[in-house]
């Protein structure tokens, strides 16, 4: 009985699919808050609330695959709208003036430097007689 349950526990899980979705970041100067989320079942969006209370960067985690729109209001003056994307391997959000957007799964660029080449010795062969001296 445990070897059929066994297996068929090992089939399911070969048969289920794994998403690699991609969170996001959003930073601005100002402060974030009021947002609204056109479909809560596609991405959840809240703030990362830091120890100086700036109340300025937003996480994007996504649920599942899709596009939805959220607002945020910033510095209680301004609405802002980004569109969201969500798939398999990646998730895009529109620009907007004034924010950065950074997504947490992709390493930054590197920059191109060249390294210094290992130093080279002078070595000399060894004797093998006292004669060759």
């Amino acid at each position: 009985m445990k070897k059929i349950f066994l297996t068929l526990v090992l089939i399911f899980l070969s048969i289920v699919q794994v998403q690699a979705y991609q969170d996001c970041i959003i930073i601005n100067d100002g402060k974030l808050t009021d947002i609204s989320i056109e479909d809560n079942s596609i991405i959840d969006v809240f703030p990362l609330i830091t120890i100086e209370n700036k109340k300025n960067i937003l996480i994007i985690h996504p649920l599942k695959e899709g596009s939805t729109r959220f607002c945020v209001l910033k510095n209680n003056k301004h609405k802002y709208m980004f569109n969201v994307e969500v798939k398999e391997m990646d998730t895009e959000i529109s620009e907007e003036t004034g924010f950065e957007i950074l997504k947490l799964d992709t390493p930054p660029g590197f920059i191109d430097f060249k390294l210094d080449l290992p130093p080279v010795y002078n070595v000399t062969p060894q004797l093998r007689n006292k004669e060759e001296i």
